[in-house]
């Protein structure tokens, strides 16, 4: 849980997130809490950055393969089947 404290005590970076996540378990009592599945995400996101990072990691790979291929180490998009 989240006290809302932050480390120089302010209020913390995902704690508005996870106050809309709490206002909505409270008021949604019904399917265990299924429709606040997406402010679930949002502040684990806040809390993990796995889905930011993952996108990093998509974007150096791409940078590396485009960088491969303007370099003459790639096939330039033909497959190779000629």
């Amino acid at each position: 849980m989240s006290s809302g404290f932050g480390i120089k005590g302010g209020v913390g970076r995902c704690y508005p997130f996870f106050a809309e996540y709490k206002e909505c378990l409270q008021k949604e009592r019904s399917l265990a809490g299924t429709l606040c599945n997406v402010l679930r995400e949002d502040y684990f996101e806040c809390l993990h950055h796995k889905k930011e990072y993952a996108m990093v990691k998509k974007i150096v790979d791409q940078h590396a393969l485009n960088e491969k291929t303007a370099a003459g180490g790639g096939d330039h998009g033909h497959g190779g089947g000629h």
